[in-house]
């Protein structure tokens, strides 16, 4: 048979198809309304959704749910008659054994010669699976609100360890010291959600003497904090545990070389150990070492800053004992008379790209003059120092920076 012939047998079933069959067995339910809403017919597929034998008889409100009756009343028969028709309305249909099926209505309104509605006509499709899908997307949606907040929620925590930590390791403000200006600046690389590990720390061992430790661990993260915590914590009771004569930097920098050998971490500190003694003349008497740290910065007077340094290696790699041992840790001397300024600093500083390369620690240094001509307060030079690397990077700063400076009364 030919795709024609196959196309008209099948139109002529469907005229030849019995219209009360149509209406039966139709893919909706089908009911007709009088004026006052009592039912007057219904179709099969009707009966079969509300699971009834027989509706005739029944009024439309009593099909409805509560909720369904009173849009009925101010929705669906309000616009009927203002318009004569009302498409997709959806309602809860009330079965007789009071289970609900929810439904989306099409209706119109047939007027007699005087306007009057003389009955209704409804469709009513069954809207279980799409009220079922409107649900899922509902619950999916409310799940991933939760999954949102709980996110938001763990960024905040995070962010509250985070400064936790970090507070830990660089302290809410520094010491008063007599005879000694003090200031420090820091700012964690990037959005600062993570913690770093640059930390300084200033603190007494007599009522004359006061230690000065800037440091810079490996890394980020939880781990980095933990050893910078280590580095930190340890130069402080390394050095108030000791007595007066060994109080030494160079000794304190093999001491925590040990102390993070024990520590079994991959990891190293760079860290700057000042020890300033109060002279007889009001004078400072400094001693230092540093181990794998960027030299100090010092400037006498309204002289040029020079970097000063007695180096050493990194505390951590197992380079202060055995073979490949560099000997005894070296430590240097320096005094600090009224209006001297010394600055320590992390890499984060100093290793700051910048046209032809890197800034490095004779950019710094000329950048340290020029705001120190103009300002002695500790404060401000720190400060506009760090808005200056802060602008070279625009803004965000792609390693931790720490800095500290001092200037003698």
């Amino acid at each position: 048979m030919t795709r024609s012939r196959v196309l008209e047998a099948f139109t002529a079933a469907l005229l030849d198809d019995d219209p009360q069959a149509l209406y039966d067995k139709a893919p909706c339910g089908y009911l007709t309304l009088a004026p006052d809403g009592t039912v007057v017919k219904t179709n099969d597929t009707l009966r079969t959704m509300l699971r009834t034998h027989e509706l005739t008889g029944t009024t439309w409100q009593e099909l409805l749910s509560p909720a369904g009756r009173v849009l009925h009343e101010t929705l669906l028969m309000p616009t009927l008659r203002l318009s004569g028709a009302v498409n997709e309305v959806a309602v809860d249909l009330e079965c007789p054994d009071g289970t609900h099926v929810p439904v989306l209505l099409n209706a119109t309104a047939e007027r007699d010669p005087r306007g009057r509605v003389r009955l209704v006509r409804v469709a009513v499709f069954d809207a279980t699976e799409r009220r079922r899908y409107e649900q899922d997307l509902v619950h999916s949606a409310e799940e991933a609100r939760a999954a949102q907040r709980a996110a938001e929620d763990a960024e905040r925590r995070l962010s509250a360890l985070v400064d936790t930590l970090q507070g830990s390791l660089v302290p809410r403000s520094l010491p008063a010291v007599p005879g000694l200006s003090l200031a420090g600046a820091y700012r964690p690389a990037g959005d600062g959600s993570e913690v770093g590990g640059d930390f300084y720390d200033v603190f007494a061992t007599d009522c004359d003497e006061w230690w000065v430790v800037l440091g810079d661990v490996s890394g980020k993260g939880v781990d980095a904090a933990v050893l910078t915590a280590l580095v930190r914590n340890g130069a402080r009771a390394l050095a108030t545990s000791l007595t007066e004569s060994e109080r030494e930097p160079a000794l304190i920098l093999r001491r925590l070389d040990e102390l993070v050998e024990r520590h079994e971490t991959e990891r190293f500190c760079t860290v700057s150990l000042l020890r300033l003694r109060r002279t007889a003349t009001g004078s400072w008497a400094v001693t230092m070492a540093s181990g794998g740290h960027p030299p100090l910065l010092l400037r006498t007077g309204p002289g040029p800053a020079v970097g000063v340094q007695a180096q050493n290696p990194p505390v951590g790699m197992g380079l202060y004992s055995g073979p490949d041992s560099a000997g005894e840790p070296v430590q240097g001397r320096f005094d600090l008379h009224a209006g001297d300024m010394v600055m320590l600093y992390t890499d984060g500083m100093s290793e700051v790209r910048v046209p032809g390369g890197l800034l490095g620690d004779e950019g710094l240094s000329v950048a340290l003059d020029a705001i120190a001509s103009e300002s002695s307060s500790a404060d401000e030079v720190a400060g506009r120092l760090l808005d200056h690397v802060l602008a070279l990077q625009d803004g965000t700063p792609r390693d931790d920076i720490a800095c500290l400076v001092l200037v003698a009364d």
